[in-house]
């Protein structure tokens, strides 16, 4: 049976122990035999040991080759032969946040998965963003997966769900974070993707006459194929952001006995290289010269996966994540270079990236998670909560001093704020 959204009243008396969180935004349709996803929400109640970490025999920023790749072996432990089941890991369990369920992108209920940036079509005369035979748009889901430190950091901020508390989103050391990324592009588009994942997920409908596949209004089953993997690991060896975020890409073209072995490491960013110039090669971010898939990558050359957009980068994206949204994503497309030098700096996990917000420590998923819950929240006639005092933000280590003014993002009303739509530019 498909659990029910806990009323207001009866989730605010689940003070200080965890309620079941919901699932999926869509109901498991009526005959559906085949997979339904379940949120992994047994967080740990107790910080977990840091026992196998991998990586650690790799210094992220010298040998980032290798240390990408021991992180991605230690993400594929347990997790291929569950088929990504969080909660049914052998080897060790891994988590979802909450209040990803919500809204018309929020998650499906085959796999979980939330719908992500879409992949424009080709404009006339150049390569779509996926190569040269992608000239239809195509929509991008996904889901992601913490380790059980993270896992015990998303307790702590949601011990109490009808009052999630974002002052407790600094994760510990280790804590790891895997995204699965799916694509509705076919290989006749993108050839490359022959041999991948293919999953069956209740994605969007979208008509042949929308041309930029806006649509979000119906969902069916229908299958799509994985493309791309990120991964972020928390890591002080790290300077000042302390997080090492890395992502792979399919090549079907390669060898290998079976998909995992064909992902192929992006590179790696563990900085946003705020003094980059036009010209220059970052020195924060590894980009694999062995990558032989197509790559539009980040701005100025940064790290970013060939889903994400160009106008931003794998850790410049994350630094945004806060409470509330003050600022979109990504810089807004008529920025000028002083605009969009905000979005490169390096800050520290609890440094917010606007003035009068909280940092979430690098995590879109909690800062999305919780202003869900406060939209949700003011729909059922609750109170949005009261702008950050100036004792609340006596207590933040410390805070950005500067105010984006992005309008690149979809803007939405909070009780008396408005706010930017998270994780879907």
């Amino acid at each position: 049976m498909t659990k029910k959204l806990l009323p207001l009243s009866l989730l605010l008396c689940y003070s200080l122990v965890y309620a079941e969180f919901p699932d999926s935004h869509d109901p498991v349709s009526q005959g559906w035999t085949g997979n339904v996803f379940r949120l992994s929400q047994s967080y740990p109640t107790a910080l977990p040991n840091t026992n196998a970490q991998p990586w650690l025999a790799f210094d992220p920023i010298t040998q980032p080759n290798a240390y990408v790749n021991a992180l991605y072996r230690y993400a594929l432990d347990g997790n291929v032969i569950s088929d990504w089941n969080g909660a049914n890991n052998a080897v060790r369990p891994w988590f979802h946040a909450p209040w990803m369920h919500f809204g018309t992108k929020g998650r499906e209920f085959v796999r979980g998965l939330t719908r992500e940036r879409t992949t424009p079509k080709a404009q006339p005369g150049k390569d779509g963003e996926l190569g040269p035979q992608q000239k239809s748009c195509a929509q991008n889901w996904a889901v992601s997966l913490y380790n059980a430190q993270g896992g015990y950091q998303i307790g702590q901020v949601w011990k109490n769900p009808g009052n999630p508390d974002p002052f407790l989103a600094i994760f510990p050391e280790g804590t790891v974070v895997l995204k699965l990324l799916f694509t509705a592009s076919t290989e006749t588009e993108v050839p490359y993707l022959k041999g991948t994942l293919e999953w069956t997920a209740n994605v969007n409908d979208i008509p042949i006459a929308d041309i930029d596949c806006r649509s979000d209004v119906t969902r069916s089953p229908q299958k799509i194929r994985l493309l791309q993997i990120d991964l972020a690991v928390k890591d002080k060896r790290v300077p000042v952001t302390g997080w090492v975020f890395a992502t792979m890409s399919y090549d079907g073209n390669l060898s290998g006995a079976n998909w995992y072995d064909r992902m192929v490491p992006v590179g790696s960013q563990w900085g946003n290289d705020p003094n980059l110039s036009n010209g220059s090669k970052p020195s924060e971010s590894w980009i694999n010269p062995a990558n032989q898939t197509p790559q539009h990558l980040g701005y100025q050359g940064r790290l970013n996966g060939p889903v994400d957009n160009s106008r931003s980068a794998c850790m410049s994206c994350h630094t945004t994540a806060q409470v509330p949204a003050r600022s979109g994503m990504t810089p807004p497309p008529n920025a000028t270079p002083t605009d969009i030098a905000k979005w490169f700096r390096n800050l520290p996990g609890d440094v917010a990236f606007d003035n009068r917000a909280i940092s979430t420590d690098y995590s879109l998923q909690i800062a999305a998670g919780i202003q869900s819950f406060q939209l949700w929240k003011s729909q059922q006639g609750g109170t949005f909560a009261a702008p950050i005092s100036a004792t609340e933000i006596s207590h933040i280590s410390s805070f950005s001093k500067l105010k984006s003014n992005s309008v690149s993002s979809k803007l939405i009303r909070i009780g008396n704020e408005v706010v930017h739509e998270i994780g879907r530019e």
